[in-house]
């Protein structure tokens, strides 16, 4: 697990948006496998969060299409000549993907440090695109819990045709995420005692050049699992992408915990939010990001499960605040709008308040970013907003 640098404006570690993300999760092994390049995502301070760092440009025409297919032999895995990550996803695989991936990093036949799972990455540089990749988390052998969560994904559309599970997320552009955010496509499977990770991720339309094809990117992606061997004897049907946008509806559990009327009525917001679902987060952004006020808001949650002792002690500066979870710690600081915190830019800086809950062995963030306005709630009120918000939630 990493920690996001705020003063840089990365998104949950190596990659996603976004997630979603923006970042982060579920997709801690190969999130961590590639350093995204290119693509920023704002996400809270004092927020801990880890997000899939790849990139994959896929065309329509490179695309195979769907078909039958029959449980196909996997490539051999020679003991100690890679990653067996590597060794399932080969460069051949990755190439019929799109032509010009390369392996990136180690290929060790060893785990990395903290990791669960044998980590292969793939990338690529293009004009269209900028950078592009493939990365591959194998978990093997999976325990109960490993492959319970994976089923669990959420917002995550079935596949049919791969091992005894398989599901796609579409991240980052293809859910409205702003700010110049990643297209992210991301694959989960599971067969026998093993779970496959696979997200890709390529660059948002440049220059009015064409728009990712979320599509042909889950096709190719999904072939690519069958191609590596964990077809499982039926046809492959892969779902249609959503539409590109935010979301109309989520299973999110932790967008669960509050939902967008409560954060609205909270803050005194007069528009309604629009909604960002990421691996362990959730993300609510109201409809006047660069007008002083609690329509300027832009709030956050994020939840990491058995994580209260490691990360859950007050920091410097934190002020301990009662009557909260078992412990909580609150912190305020500001900096200035502009395109690094997807604002227009304003003399008016950003005020970030920030309450840290450990309840138990998990540790919930709750973020509010606002541009305060001189009419309006101060950052004091702001705060007593937060922590009455956030004082009923269980997690």
């Amino acid at each position: 697990m990493c920690v996001p640098d705020p003063a840089a404006g990365t998104g949950p570690c190596p990659v996603l948006l976004t997630l979603g993300a923006g970042g982060v999760q579920r997709h801690t092994d190969a999130m961590v496998a590639v350093q995204m390049l290119g693509f920023r995502l704002r996400w809270p301070r004092s927020v801990f969060a880890v997000t899939v760092a790849v990139l994959v440009l896929v065309l329509a025409s490179c695309a195979p299409p769907a078909a039958p297919n029959g449980p196909s032999p996997a490539p051999s895995r020679e003991p100690g000549t890679g990653s067996p990550a590597c060794n399932l996803i080969t460069p051949e695989i990755a190439a019929k993907v799109e032509p010009g991936l390369v392996p990136v990093g180690q290929n060790s036949a060893q785990r990395p440090p903290g990791s669960k799972a044998y980590l292969c990455t793939y990338s690529n540089k293009s004009a269209e695109r900028g950078m592009t990749g493939l990365s591959v988390a194998l978990t093997s052998p999976a325990v109960a819990a490993d492959i319970d969560k994976a089923k669990a994904t959420s917002d995550c559309s079935p596949v049919m045709g791969i091992g005894d599970f398989a599901c796609l997320q579409w991240t980052g552009y293809f859910r409205g995420e702003a700010g110049g955010a990643s297209a992210n496509v991301v694959l989960t499977a599971v067969r026998g005692s093993e779970v496959l990770e696979m997200p890709y991720v390529t660059g948002p339309p440049m220059g009015g050049g064409t728009a990712p094809d979320g599509d042909a990117m889950a096709r190719a992606l999904s072939q690519a699992v069958v191609d590596a061997g964990w077809g499982n004897g039926t046809e492959l049907k892969v779902p249609a992408a959503p539409p590109v946008g935010p979301p109309a509806t989520t299973n999110n559990a932790v967008c669960a915990l509050l939902t967008p009327g409560q954060v609205k009525q909270a803050f005194g917001a007069t528009t309604e939010p629009q909604l960002l679902p990421g691996e362990v987060s959730c993300r609510y952004t109201f409809a006047t990001p660069g007008t002083p006020g609690p329509d300027s808001m832009v709030f956050s949650i994020e939840v990491l499960k058995a994580a209260g002792t490691a990360l859950g002690l007050p920091g410097r500066g934190g002020e301990a605040i009662d009557g909260i979870g078992d412990r909580a710690t609150f912190f305020m600081d500001t900096e200035p709008a502009g395109p690094k915190s997807l604002r227009p830019v304003g003399d008016v800086p950003i005020t970030i308040l920030s309450l840290q809950v450990v309840r138990g062995q998990n540790l919930a963030t709750f973020t509010a970013q606002v541009l305060i306005s001189p009419t309006g709630p101060s950052a004091a009120q702001t705060k007593e907003q937060l922590i009455g918000l956030v004082r009923g939630v269980a997690f």
